[in-house]
Protein backbone atom coordinates (compact mmCIF):
# COMPACT_ATOMS: atom_id res chain seq x y z
CA UNK A 1 0.00 0.00 0.00
CA UNK A 2 0.94 3.68 -0.54
CA UNK A 3 3.10 5.47 2.55
CA UNK A 4 -0.24 7.44 3.55
CA UNK A 5 -1.91 4.44 4.03
CA UNK A 6 0.39 2.67 6.51
CA UNK A 7 0.73 6.36 8.29
CA UNK A 8 -2.96 7.18 9.23
CA UNK A 9 -3.35 3.27 10.20
CA UNK A 10 -0.49 3.61 12.41
CA UNK A 11 -1.17 7.12 13.70
CA UNK A 12 -5.35 5.20 14.63
CA UNK A 13 -3.23 2.20 16.31
CA UNK A 14 -0.94 4.70 18.56
CA UNK A 15 -4.02 6.67 19.85
CA UNK A 16 -6.06 3.29 21.35
CA UNK A 17 -3.28 2.01 22.55
CA UNK A 18 -1.20 4.32 24.22
CA UNK A 19 -2.89 7.79 23.44
CA UNK A 20 -4.62 8.44 26.84
CA UNK A 21 -0.95 7.56 28.96
CA UNK A 22 1.36 9.95 26.20
CA UNK A 23 -0.78 11.86 24.31
CA UNK A 24 -0.76 13.04 20.61
CA UNK A 25 2.72 11.54 20.56
CA UNK A 26 1.18 7.96 20.56
CA UNK A 27 0.04 8.81 17.00
CA UNK A 28 3.49 10.01 15.95
CA UNK A 29 5.20 6.80 17.35
CA UNK A 30 2.41 4.55 15.89
CA UNK A 31 2.91 6.24 12.49
CA UNK A 32 6.15 5.67 12.27
CA UNK A 33 6.43 2.22 14.02
CA UNK A 34 3.84 1.45 11.00
CA UNK A 35 6.11 3.07 8.21
CA UNK A 36 9.11 1.61 9.39
CA UNK A 37 9.57 -1.96 6.91
CA UNK A 38 9.72 0.60 4.57
CA UNK A 39 12.85 1.61 5.12
CA UNK A 40 14.33 -0.25 2.59
CA UNK A 41 13.31 2.06 0.38
CA UNK A 42 16.74 4.06 1.23
CA UNK A 43 19.02 0.89 0.07
CA UNK A 44 17.09 0.96 -3.16
CA UNK A 45 19.53 3.00 -5.08
CA UNK A 46 22.43 1.08 -4.08
CA UNK A 47 21.12 -1.59 -6.29
CA UNK A 48 20.67 -2.68 -9.90
CA UNK A 49 17.34 -2.06 -11.30
CA UNK A 50 15.89 -5.64 -10.97
CA UNK A 51 17.70 -6.66 -7.70
CA UNK A 52 16.00 -3.24 -6.37
CA UNK A 53 12.31 -4.83 -6.74
CA UNK A 54 13.52 -7.58 -4.79
CA UNK A 55 14.96 -5.11 -2.12
CA UNK A 56 11.86 -3.68 -1.60
CA UNK A 57 9.37 -5.28 0.54
CA UNK A 58 11.91 -7.67 1.28
CA UNK A 59 13.49 -8.77 4.45
CA UNK A 60 12.48 -6.01 6.10
CA UNK A 61 8.68 -6.50 5.76
CA UNK A 62 9.39 -10.22 6.91
CA UNK A 63 8.57 -11.93 10.12
CA UNK A 64 11.69 -12.65 10.93
CA UNK A 65 12.55 -9.01 11.18
CA UNK A 66 9.70 -8.08 12.80
CA UNK A 67 10.19 -10.73 15.25
CA UNK A 68 13.63 -8.98 15.95
CA UNK A 69 12.59 -4.97 15.65
CA UNK A 70 9.41 -5.35 17.86
CA UNK A 71 10.96 -6.50 21.46
CA UNK A 72 13.83 -4.06 21.06
CA UNK A 73 11.88 -1.21 20.24
CA UNK A 74 9.60 -2.21 23.26
CA UNK A 75 12.62 -2.45 25.29
CA UNK A 76 14.22 1.13 24.14
CA UNK A 77 11.07 2.94 24.61
CA UNK A 78 10.44 1.53 27.79
CA UNK A 79 13.89 2.79 29.34
CA UNK A 80 14.37 5.95 27.74
CA UNK A 81 10.98 7.02 27.95
CA UNK A 82 11.73 10.08 30.76
CA UNK A 83 8.49 10.35 31.89
CA UNK A 84 7.59 6.12 32.36
CA UNK A 85 4.47 6.57 31.39
CA UNK A 86 4.02 3.58 29.49
CA UNK A 87 5.06 -0.35 30.36
CA UNK A 88 7.60 -2.20 28.31
CA UNK A 89 4.49 -4.21 27.70
CA UNK A 90 2.56 -1.49 25.76
CA UNK A 91 5.05 0.07 24.44
CA UNK A 92 5.92 -3.78 22.41
CA UNK A 93 2.32 -4.15 22.15
CA UNK A 94 2.05 -0.78 20.03
CA UNK A 95 5.01 -1.78 17.77
CA UNK A 96 3.45 -5.41 17.13
CA UNK A 97 -0.34 -3.83 16.24
CA UNK A 98 1.54 -1.59 14.07
CA UNK A 99 4.39 -2.86 12.44
CA UNK A 100 2.81 -6.37 11.89
CA UNK A 101 -0.36 -4.25 9.87
CA UNK A 102 2.49 -3.14 7.44
CA UNK A 103 3.34 -6.29 5.22
CA UNK A 104 0.01 -7.80 6.46
CA UNK A 105 -1.63 -4.88 4.31
CA UNK A 106 1.20 -5.10 1.53
CA UNK A 107 0.15 -8.69 0.98
CA UNK A 108 -3.32 -7.92 -0.23
CA UNK A 109 -1.31 -5.56 -3.01
CA UNK A 110 -0.40 -7.17 -6.58
CA UNK A 111 3.28 -6.43 -5.69
CA UNK A 112 4.08 -9.28 -3.50
CA UNK A 113 5.61 -9.46 0.03
CA UNK A 114 8.93 -11.14 1.38
CA UNK A 115 7.00 -12.01 4.62
CA UNK A 116 9.00 -15.62 4.78
CA UNK A 117 12.38 -13.68 3.86
CA UNK A 118 15.21 -14.67 4.67
CA UNK A 119 14.61 -18.44 4.52
CA UNK A 120 12.17 -18.61 1.32
CA UNK A 121 12.00 -15.79 -1.68
CA UNK A 122 8.13 -16.32 -1.62
CA UNK A 123 6.37 -13.58 -1.85
CA UNK A 124 3.09 -12.80 -0.58
CA UNK A 125 0.38 -11.52 -2.64
CA UNK A 126 -3.35 -11.84 -2.31
CA UNK A 127 -4.47 -9.55 -4.72
CA UNK A 128 -7.67 -7.86 -2.96
CA UNK A 129 -6.40 -4.43 -2.96
CA UNK A 130 -4.83 -1.69 -5.67
CA UNK A 131 -1.59 -0.37 -4.51
CA UNK A 132 -2.98 2.71 -4.10
CA UNK A 133 -6.65 2.77 -2.93
CA UNK A 134 -8.69 5.92 -1.64
CA UNK A 135 -11.97 4.14 -0.40
CA UNK A 136 -9.73 1.88 2.24
CA UNK A 137 -7.02 5.60 2.85
CA UNK A 138 -9.93 8.26 2.85
CA UNK A 139 -11.43 7.11 6.49
CA UNK A 140 -8.61 6.88 8.10
CA UNK A 141 -7.23 9.97 6.68
CA UNK A 142 -10.72 11.38 8.13
CA UNK A 143 -10.04 10.16 11.28
CA UNK A 144 -6.70 11.75 11.89
CA UNK A 145 -7.36 14.65 10.64
CA UNK A 146 -9.98 15.07 12.86
CA UNK A 147 -7.14 13.53 15.58
CA UNK A 148 -4.84 16.42 14.98
CA UNK A 149 -7.58 19.32 15.89
CA UNK A 150 -9.23 17.63 18.71
CA UNK A 151 -8.01 18.54 22.02
CA UNK A 152 -6.16 16.19 23.87
CA UNK A 153 -8.91 15.59 26.82
CA UNK A 154 -11.77 15.45 23.88
CA UNK A 155 -14.24 12.79 24.71
CA UNK A 156 -14.62 12.24 20.93
CA UNK A 157 -10.69 11.19 20.03
CA UNK A 158 -11.58 7.77 20.45
CA UNK A 159 -14.79 7.91 18.11
CA UNK A 160 -12.73 9.23 15.40
CA UNK A 161 -9.75 6.62 15.90
CA UNK A 162 -11.74 4.08 15.50
CA UNK A 163 -13.88 5.66 13.17
CA UNK A 164 -10.99 4.94 10.23
CA UNK A 165 -10.17 1.62 11.51
CA UNK A 166 -13.92 0.43 11.15
CA UNK A 167 -14.44 1.76 8.08
CA UNK A 168 -11.36 0.20 6.45
CA UNK A 169 -11.81 -2.62 8.13
CA UNK A 170 -15.08 -3.05 6.23
CA UNK A 171 -13.79 -1.99 3.02
CA UNK A 172 -10.90 -4.61 3.23
CA UNK A 173 -13.13 -7.12 4.20
CA UNK A 174 -15.75 -6.43 1.20
CA UNK A 175 -12.34 -6.66 -0.86
CA UNK A 176 -11.60 -9.60 -0.45
CA UNK A 177 -14.94 -11.28 -0.73
CA UNK A 178 -15.22 -9.70 -3.87
CA UNK A 179 -12.03 -11.30 -4.89
CA UNK A 180 -13.94 -14.41 -4.22
CA UNK A 181 -17.05 -13.36 -6.23
CA UNK A 182 -14.98 -11.92 -9.35
CA UNK A 183 -12.40 -14.73 -9.33
CA UNK A 184 -15.50 -17.09 -9.50
CA UNK A 185 -17.13 -15.04 -12.24
CA UNK A 186 -14.09 -15.24 -14.25
CA UNK A 187 -13.60 -18.81 -14.05
CA UNK A 188 -16.78 -19.76 -15.39
CA UNK A 189 -16.99 -17.86 -17.95
CA UNK A 190 -13.49 -19.21 -18.86
CA UNK A 191 -14.87 -22.61 -18.59
CA UNK A 192 -18.45 -21.90 -20.55
CA UNK A 193 -15.86 -20.37 -23.77
CA UNK A 194 -13.86 -23.63 -23.42
CA UNK A 195 -10.91 -21.20 -22.56
CA UNK A 196 -7.96 -23.65 -21.33
CA UNK A 197 -6.03 -22.22 -19.01
CA UNK A 198 -4.05 -23.75 -16.44
CA UNK A 199 -3.81 -20.96 -13.89
CA UNK A 200 -5.32 -17.46 -13.23
CA UNK A 201 -4.40 -14.00 -11.50
CA UNK A 202 -7.02 -11.71 -10.59
CA UNK A 203 -6.41 -7.59 -9.75
CA UNK A 204 -8.41 -4.59 -9.48
CA UNK A 205 -7.84 -2.12 -11.55
CA UNK A 206 -6.30 1.41 -10.58
CA UNK A 207 -7.75 3.30 -7.52
CA UNK A 208 -11.44 0.80 -7.28
CA UNK A 209 -12.63 -2.54 -6.29
CA UNK A 210 -15.02 -2.59 -8.80
CA UNK A 211 -13.54 -3.26 -12.14
CA UNK A 212 -11.51 -6.04 -12.69
CA UNK A 213 -9.31 -8.33 -14.31
CA UNK A 214 -7.94 -11.50 -15.36
CA UNK A 215 -5.20 -13.26 -16.76
CA UNK A 216 -6.05 -16.89 -17.34
CA UNK A 217 -2.69 -18.69 -18.35
CA UNK A 218 -2.23 -20.70 -20.94
CA UNK A 219 0.42 -22.85 -22.67
CA UNK A 220 1.47 -19.66 -25.03
CA UNK A 221 0.40 -16.43 -23.60
CA UNK A 222 -2.35 -15.68 -21.31
CA UNK A 223 -6.45 -15.24 -21.96
CA UNK A 224 -7.25 -11.31 -20.89
CA UNK A 225 -10.28 -9.98 -19.75
CA UNK A 226 -12.03 -7.20 -17.51
CA UNK A 227 -15.22 -7.67 -15.47
CA UNK A 228 -16.99 -4.33 -13.40
CA UNK A 229 -20.08 -5.25 -10.27
CA UNK A 230 -22.08 -3.34 -12.26
CA UNK A 231 -21.78 -4.97 -15.40
CA UNK A 232 -25.40 -5.96 -16.82
CA UNK A 233 -24.13 -9.40 -18.05
CA UNK A 234 -21.21 -11.95 -16.67
CA UNK A 235 -20.64 -12.85 -20.81
CA UNK A 236 -17.08 -11.60 -20.27
CA UNK A 237 -15.30 -10.92 -23.71
CA UNK A 238 -11.44 -11.57 -23.65
CA UNK A 239 -8.40 -11.52 -25.80
CA UNK A 240 -4.96 -13.25 -26.13
CA UNK A 241 -1.95 -11.88 -25.24
CA UNK A 242 0.81 -14.12 -26.48
CA UNK A 243 3.96 -14.68 -24.24
CA UNK A 244 6.69 -14.26 -26.94
CA UNK A 245 9.26 -16.12 -25.27
CA UNK A 246 10.90 -16.31 -28.68
CA UNK A 247 11.37 -12.76 -28.51
CA UNK A 248 13.82 -12.88 -26.72
CA UNK A 249 15.65 -15.29 -27.47
CA UNK A 250 18.72 -16.16 -26.00
CA UNK A 251 18.49 -13.59 -23.25
CA UNK A 252 15.27 -15.61 -21.74
CA UNK A 253 18.04 -17.07 -20.14
CA UNK A 254 19.80 -14.64 -18.72
CA UNK A 255 20.13 -14.66 -14.78
CA UNK A 256 18.32 -10.75 -14.86
CA UNK A 257 15.97 -11.74 -17.15
CA UNK A 258 15.27 -14.17 -15.06
CA UNK A 259 14.85 -12.60 -11.82
CA UNK A 260 12.06 -10.61 -13.79
CA UNK A 261 10.06 -13.61 -14.82
CA UNK A 262 10.37 -14.38 -10.52
CA UNK A 263 9.29 -11.35 -10.16
CA UNK A 264 6.16 -11.72 -12.19
CA UNK A 265 5.28 -14.23 -10.72
CA UNK A 266 5.20 -15.70 -14.13
CA UNK A 267 2.96 -13.51 -15.91
CA UNK A 268 4.55 -11.65 -18.34
CA UNK A 269 5.35 -11.20 -21.91
CA UNK A 270 8.00 -9.92 -24.39
CA UNK A 271 6.99 -7.34 -26.90
CA UNK A 272 8.59 -5.03 -29.76
CA UNK A 273 8.20 -1.64 -29.69
CA UNK A 274 10.11 1.17 -31.28
CA UNK A 275 12.06 -1.02 -32.04
CA UNK A 276 13.40 -2.35 -28.02
CA UNK A 277 12.60 -5.58 -27.14
CA UNK A 278 10.90 -5.08 -23.67
CA UNK A 279 9.64 -7.27 -20.59
CA UNK A 280 6.11 -6.62 -19.21
CA UNK A 281 4.85 -7.23 -16.21
CA UNK A 282 1.10 -8.36 -16.72
CA UNK A 283 -0.29 -8.18 -13.55
CA UNK A 284 0.35 -3.89 -13.74
CA UNK A 285 -2.45 -2.31 -15.31
CA UNK A 286 -1.87 -1.36 -18.80
CA UNK A 287 -1.96 2.67 -19.61
CA UNK A 288 -4.98 3.49 -20.50
CA UNK A 289 -6.41 0.31 -22.06
CA UNK A 290 -9.59 -1.02 -20.52
CA UNK A 291 -11.19 -3.52 -23.21
CA UNK A 292 -10.23 -6.06 -25.16
CA UNK A 293 -10.18 -4.65 -28.63
CA UNK A 294 -7.25 -2.24 -27.43
CA UNK A 295 -3.64 -2.93 -29.21
CA UNK A 296 -1.38 -4.38 -25.90
CA UNK A 297 1.47 -1.89 -26.72
CA UNK A 298 1.53 0.09 -23.67
CA UNK A 299 1.91 -1.21 -20.44
CA UNK A 300 2.87 -0.05 -17.10
CA UNK A 301 5.38 -2.33 -15.45
CA UNK A 302 7.90 -2.62 -18.61
CA UNK A 303 11.77 -3.17 -19.06
CA UNK A 304 13.97 -2.49 -22.20
CA UNK A 305 16.25 -5.47 -22.94
CA UNK A 306 19.21 -5.22 -25.10
CA UNK A 307 22.17 -7.77 -25.09
CA UNK A 308 25.35 -5.95 -24.03
CA UNK A 309 28.29 -7.85 -23.13
CA UNK A 310 30.15 -4.50 -21.80
CA UNK A 311 27.45 -4.70 -18.72
CA UNK A 312 27.19 -6.90 -15.77
CA UNK A 313 25.09 -9.37 -16.32
CA UNK A 314 25.51 -9.44 -19.84
CA UNK A 315 22.31 -7.18 -20.39
CA UNK A 316 21.36 -3.96 -20.48
CA UNK A 317 18.50 -2.88 -18.62
CA UNK A 318 16.35 -0.11 -17.99
CA UNK A 319 13.10 0.68 -17.18
CA UNK A 320 10.51 2.09 -19.65
CA UNK A 321 7.98 5.25 -18.51
CA UNK A 322 4.36 4.96 -18.87
CA UNK A 323 2.90 5.54 -22.27
CA UNK A 324 1.29 8.95 -22.09
CA UNK A 325 -1.42 7.46 -22.89
CA UNK A 326 -2.16 6.87 -19.06
CA UNK A 327 -3.02 10.47 -18.52
CA UNK A 328 -5.96 9.99 -20.62
CA UNK A 329 -6.92 6.57 -19.31
CA UNK A 330 -8.83 7.60 -16.60
CA UNK A 331 -11.84 9.14 -18.07
CA UNK A 332 -11.83 5.51 -19.87
CA UNK A 333 -11.24 3.63 -16.37
CA UNK A 334 -14.19 5.51 -15.10
CA UNK A 335 -16.23 4.95 -17.90
CA UNK A 336 -15.23 1.43 -17.66
CA UNK A 337 -16.35 0.71 -13.98
CA UNK A 338 -19.44 1.62 -14.64
CA UNK A 339 -20.24 -1.40 -16.31
CA UNK A 340 -21.12 -2.54 -19.77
Amino acid sequence: MDSISHIVLGAAVGELILGKKIGKKAMLWGALAASLPDIDVFFTPFFDPIDALFVHRGITHSFFFISLIIPLLGWIFSRFNWKRKATQKEWTFLFFVTILSHPLLDSCTMYGTGILEPFSNYRAQFTSLFIVEPFYTVPLLTGFIALLILRQDSSKRKFWARFGLWLSMVYLLFAICNKFYVSSVFTESLQKQNMHFTDYETSPTPFNNILWNIFAKDTNGYWVGFYSDLDKTKNIQYSFVPRNDSLAGDLLHNEQVQKLIRFSNGYYCFTICDNELRFNDLRFAFSGEFDCQADRKNFAFSFALKKDDSKPYGIEIKRNPWSKTRFYGFSKLVERVKGV
